[in-house]
């Protein structure tokens, strides 16, 4: 195939090369001919090399890495199709964008190949897409079959050139696409965090060592964030969904189980540990980022709590295991993952905080500061919902108004700045313009639950590790959680929202919609439908009234500042937030709305993570405006009937939401995933049952029951270290998801241990490579009264 390979190829990149363009007064540019396909795809071929021309005219200056290269992109890539063909032909190479034939040119660029193609293509020199960017950074061709996607398997011994010299070298595991390049947009995302887990800075500091403390896995927003969310950050979230990088591909199975295969690339790395909430003196202490060693009494291994003869986790201080040192490494790694295991915690102190525990799973959501976090969240919020359904509902009865066909909306998202910041500094008035953060202590392994605006101006975010924070602002203050303060200013909050007399949704404790749309009728004259524009303006003009007015008596109630978003519908008042912030209000008027939300990335409407937003890229909408150029039906084929029809919606600035609809809770799960350790099956046996009734308890305090159970499970990667940086972490694993249908609802212990206990068998993983489980129940039901709702014992209905 070489020869074959390398004449047609080189024809091919002769003509490219030779490709020259002056204007658009080439016949490529004429009509075509109805019918004329043919012609009409030759001319596409020539436009499409006029671009390319143009491009290479421009990049003169650059040296011609890929000079003798022509490349073609097979399939979803990250960087994505268009951004390798413009370093390709940037840096002197051909692109081809329409592939007649395999031999037209020298390499294909591909994440992945099904066993078809990797079968078709096994003699062409299929490369990675991180050859293409590694070779821009390095400034040279580097060897493309460092970067193949084709191999003979893993273990395989091939040779290698290095050096000058033969070597040999053994193939590899394939890696998928987020893995293949420092550059994609993945890896961005995680890239600060990868910074920050090094775990250099954990094995060369023997002195350094861990908290023992329970971390809970808590899920993703309503609206989710491109980036992907810190521990703290999802812990400030009430959605109770399994929080996987992607949405699992269930298959249905002949046994009529659901079996998820979820696509395994490098999982965030683990976050460090949140200390237990504290509620002693030392929480009303600021503490200064300057680094400090640690104190004899901070490196006491175990310290009792005052008033409790049970070990206080959140100061206790581990070291590695005596028992580990003791061992030589060839031994160590020769060892089964139950032997490492069984070493580990033959150290009693480490057995006493890992899942073999009896009184684990108390002790771990009784001690986890995101789980107090996250449930004294979601009280207080549905508290406050409450609240509000019953002021609005009284409201929709005296107002009795029908809204009308085409009426105007005037919808204000209500959003605090900063909010545990702006409360926290309060109390510390004196450093209100420094930059600082809200966190459980100064230490390096603490997480960033809330920062100011000056901090952000240095770089530092939500979410952020202390360490990392740090080295972006070392004169940093962090502040100590207030949760009585929080809940007096949510309330205060929203005492002031109420007040406006209008229609109202809680978001958050911090955050809440507000349909003011009949307030503004009234007050202007109006019935919201007829377009006289002395109407609409005197309509406007009382919404930019009322959400002043409303700012001013939250800044007088709670001494903080809040900013406002106001739009047509939820979608427009979310986007126009975004302008308004920090401390300010903007209205998105009718006018205004196509330019300003077509300007937005994908990733920035509700909803549109990196999965979605990678599809969207995929078919060449990275804009939100590009959405627009795309039919409904292909939106529908790439995304599914539901997300392919709110999108066209969204990117023409349409919401059908209505403010004060309750949101339905779609699953409720139990997860853990740190401390996870087994020495055997019958240990993790015992704990399935103890996860289950967990889960039990959590579908009786929701009175829902299930019809669909599905199970997530860490293991760890194969190319991870047994022992993580954070001790007793899950490091990196692979995530594998499987889910059953019941039959019928239930929200019985015994019926989800006996499936789950099939399941976690069927997944075939040894005990001592497991490091989370969590288990989730979906398609929820309301529990009725009765025997089910008081002892859990649910046949159904």
């Amino acid at each position: 195939m070489g020869s074959r390979l390398d004449n047609k190829s080189t024809l091919v990149r002769k003509r490219i090369e030779g490709h020259t363009f002056e204007d658009e007064g080439g016949e490529e540019y004429e009509g075509s001919t109805f019918g004329g396909f043919n012609q009409y795809f030759r001319r596409k071929k020539i436009k499409l090399q006029n671009l390319d021309a143009q491009l290479r005219a421009q990049s003169e200056d650059k040296p011609k890495i890929f000079k003798g290269v022509v490349c073609h992109v097979n399939g979803y890539t990250q960087p994505s199709l268009k951004d390798l063909h413009t370093m390709v032909v940037q840096y002197g190479g051909g692109f081809v964008q329409y592939l007649d034939g395999k031999t037209m040119v020298t390499h294909i660029i591909a994440s992945n190949l099904t066993p078809k193609k990797k079968e078709e293509f096994k003699r062409y020199r299929i490369a990675k897409p991180a050859w293409i960017v590694d070779s821009v950074n390095a400034g040279r061709l580097l060897p493309w079959d460092a970067y193949r996607v084709i191999d003979e398997g893993v273990g395989q011994k091939v040779l290698g050139f290095e050096n000058g010299t033969v070597i040999t070298q053994a193939n590899r595991k394939t890696q998928g696409y987020k893995e293949q390049t420092d550059t994609s947009w993945y890896t961005t995302q995680l890239k600060a965090k990868e910074l920050q887990t090094a775990s250099s800075s954990f094995r060369k500091q023997p002195s350094f060592t861990q908290p023992i403390t329970p971390q809970e896995e808590i899920e993703d927003d309503e609206y989710p964030l491109p980036e992907i969310t810190s521990s703290i950050e999802r812990a400030m979230s009430e959605v109770d969904d399994f929080d996987d990088d992607e949405v699992p591909e269930s298959v249905e199975r002949p046994d009529g189980s659901l079996e998820t295969k979820t696509r395994l690339g490098t999982p965030p790395p683990t976050s460090p540990p949140i200390v237990p909430a504290d509620h002693s003196a030392t929480d009303h202490q600021v503490v200064d980022a300057e680094p400090r060693a640690p104190t004899p009494e901070q490196t006491t291994p175990l310290r009792a709590r005052q008033g409790s003869q049970e070990p206080d986790y959140s100061m206790a201080i581990v070291r590695d295991s005596d028992a580990l040192r003791s061992i030589s490494p060839s031994r160590l790694a020769s060892m089964t993952a139950e032997e490492h295991n069984a070493l580990l915690l033959s150290d009693p102190r480490i057995r006493k905080s890992t899942v073999v525990h009896p009184d684990f799973l108390e002790q771990y959501y009784r001690e986890s500061r995101l789980h107090h976090l996250s449930t004294w969240k979601a009280d207080l919020k549905a508290q406050l919902q409450a609240l509000a359904a019953e002021k609005t509902s009284t409201q929709k009865q005296q107002l009795k108004v029908k809204k009308l066909p085409g009426q105007r909306r005037y919808i204000m998202h209500v959003d605090f700045d900063s909010f545990f910041a702006a409360v926290s500094l309060k109390k510390y008035p004196q450093y209100i313009d420094k930059p600082a953060v809200v966190a459980h202590g100064g230490g390096s392994g603490s997480e960033i639950a809330s920062c100011n605006y000056p901090a952000r101006e240095f770089g530092v975010k939500n979410g952020m590790w202390m360490r990392r924070a740090q080295e972006l602002c070392p004169e940093i203050k962090i502040l100590p959680y207030d949760f009585p303060a929080y809940e007096e200013a949510s309330r205060k909050f929203y005492d002031a929202i109420l007040a406006t007399g209008g229609v109202v949704q809680s978001v958050s404790i911090d955050e809440a919609l507000v349909d003011i749309s009949t307030i503004c009728f009234a007050e202007s004259g109006t019935d919201g439908v007829k377009r006289d524009e002395g109407g609409v303006f005197r309509e406007q003009a009382k919404a930019d009234a009322i959400a002043q007015s409303m700012r001013d008596e939250v800044l007088e109630k709670t001494g903080c500042a809040v900013s406002v978003g106001i739009g047509g519908n939820i979608l427009l008042a979310k986007v126009a937030l975004r302008k308004a912030k920090p401390a300010g209000q903007h209205q998105l008027r009718p006018e205004e709305v196509l330019d300003f939300v077509g300007k937005l990335e994908v990733q920035n409407l509700p909803g549109v993570a990196w999965s979605i937003g990678g599809k969207l890229e995929e078919i060449g909408a990275t804009l939100v405006k590009d959405i627009r150029e795309l039919t409904k039906e292909k939106l529908i084929n790439t995304l599914g009937p539901k997300t392919g029809e709110k999108l066209y919606e969204y990117a023409r600035g349409i919401d059908r939401a209505e403010v004060g609809d309750q949101v339905v809770r779609k699953s409720v799960s139990a997860e853990v995933n740190w401390g996870v350790r087994f020495e055997n099956q019958e240990q993790v046996d015992e704990f399935m049952h103890g996860l289950c009734g967990e889960l039990h308890k959590r579908l009786l305090k929701e009175r829902v029951k299930g019809k669909q159970l599905t199970m997530k499970v860490m293991r760890r990667a194969g190319d991870a270290p047994r022992d993580p940086p954070k001790h007793l972490g899950h490091g990196k694993c692979d995530t594998v998801n499987k889910s059953v249908q019941l039959g019928v609802a239930t929200s019985e212990q015994g019926v989800i241990l006996k499936e789950v206990l099939a399941m976690i068998k069927s997944f075939g993983i040894s005990p001592g490579e497991l490091r989370g489980i969590g288990v989730q129940m979906q398609k929820l039901e309301p529990l009725k009264g009765g025997i089910g709702a008081e002892g859990g014992v649910d046949v159904g209905s």
